[in-house]
Formats: C-alpha cells, structure tokens, sequence
C-alpha cells in the first residue's frame, strides 16, 4: 500500500496520500513536510464524520471534493472485503492538475483495494509517479457532477459491500462520541434514523442520534427494543407536526417498533 501511495505523492501538487478506515483509523500514509504520520492520524476523526454527513445525502458516493484556503481536499470510497469501507484522501495545492489526479486516485484507489483484499501480486505502483499511476488503463472524466454546496459526488460502479457497510454508517464506540448496536438490524435502524433525520434537520442528525441513543440506552448496546423510545427522543427535534408524524412513519417503516 505504501508504494501505491508514494505514486499519488510523487504527482505534481500532491502533499499528502492517506488511507483511512470507516471509523477514521489511519491504514497507511505518504506524506511531505508537515504531512507526518501523526497530523493524519488527528484529521482521521473529524474526516470520518464528515463522511458520514455525505452519506446520509448520497448513500452511494464514490468521490468528492472539497476546496480550502491553501488548496484541495480529493477523496475517494474505497470499499473492501477485509476491511469494510475506507476512504483514500489526497491534499493537493493549487498546482494539482486536476483531470490528472482525478484519473490516478480512481486507478490507485482499485489497487489498494485489491491489496487489502489479498490481491498483492496486481497492487504494487512504481515510484516513478505519475505514468506508473496511470498504466495503460483508459481515460475517465475529469470531474464528478457537483453536489450540494458545491462538492462534487461521484456514482460508483456496482459492487457488493460488506455487511456493516451498506449505510457507510458506523455505530461503534471507536471515539468521536459512537454508540453500540446489539445487532445487524439494529444498526440498520439507528442508519434509517440519521438518514430520515436529516431530511429535517440537515447533516447534524447522526449526532443527534448519538445523543439520543445515550439517553434511552445509556449503559447498554441499543436494540429494536428501544426503538420506539428513541424514535420519540428524535421526533422532539422536529418542529413542524406534520414533518414529525411524517419521521416517525417512516421510522416504523425501517423496522422500528
């Protein structure tokens, strides 16, 4: 994985190229400078919940970036059998080209796929940059469609995700505040709630939930039990009546009691 990385790095314009797992643990990183392994490792958190307020807009995301003052923040889904979803991030300054890097994180993003799958043999990229990166695979668009505020969201090719991975949601208590689920259907229906939340009250509603769920189960890994009093906890949040009826159908709907 660190060869495939130091390719994206050797690219013009690339500072850093950095794996992460969904709960925002840091797999493997190349970086310039001020890059080290522990400035990644602090950005880890924050990213994966950043990710997760894009996923309850687009389920299946598969690329998005973002601008800030010195540069450009490129990321990409990297789902896995061993390692559930992962997310390959390039920090870019303005001299990136951009139709370029686009092409190399797609390409190097299946090859670190298939390393972490056991696919070794076919994973490894050359250190001399980007050619190596590139190989003889064809031509991709330059940009994603433009999603909300600007972002751009890419639509990934069908593939078969791991169980815990088909909201991208994680319910565990790996930092950042998670919480617990007894089960696979349970965190199914915690995922149905942030999703349903955020149709009224945007991409705060997985820290809602969070905050919910400590309240109804404060010392146990929440199950369907449970379901009716946390759907009540979060239906406070929403103003409008008919808006609030309108969750708790829904909510009923995706399992809950």
């Amino acid at each position: 994985m660190d060869t495939i990385l130091q390719g994206l790095l050797d690219m013009a314009g690339v500072n850093a190229a950095v794996l992460f797992d969904g709960s925002g643990r840091l797999l493997a990183h190349r970086g310039k400078s001020v890059y080290d392994r522990a400035l990644c490792e602090q950005v880890g958190g924050p990213l994966a919940r950043a990710i997760d307020s894009l996923q309850l807009q687009h389920d299946d995301w598969e690329s998005a970036t973002a601008q800030f003052a010195d540069g450009t923040l490129l990321l990409r889904r990297v789902d896995t059998a061993s390692a559930g979803p992962c997310v390959l991030a390039l920090v870019a300054d303005s001299t990136l080209n951009p139709a370029f890097a686009t092409v190399a994180i797609r390409v190097s993003s299946n090859k670190l796929k298939r390393a972490l799958d056991g696919g070794g043999a076919s994973s490894s990229v050359g250190s001399t940059g980007q050619a190596s990166a590139l190989g003889s695979l064809p031509s991709y668009p330059a940009a994603a469609p433009a999603g909300p505020g600007g972002s751009q969201v890419g639509h990934p090719a069908a593939a078969s995700r791991p169980v815990l991975a088909s909201s991208g949601l994680s319910w565990s208590r790996t930092g950042g505040g998670g919480v617990t689920a007894a089960d696979q259907p349970s965190a199914n229906y915690l995922t149905a709630c942030a999703r349903e939340l955020a149709r009224h009250v945007g991409p705060m509603s997985k820290i809602f939930v969070e905050e919910a769920v400590r309240r109804v189960c404060p010392d146990l890994p929440f199950s369907l039990a449970a379901s009716r009093a946390l759907a009540d906890e979060l239906a406070a949040r929403i103003d409008d009546e008919d808006d609030r009826q309108a969750f708790l159908v829904a909510l009923k709907k995706s399992g809950g009691k």
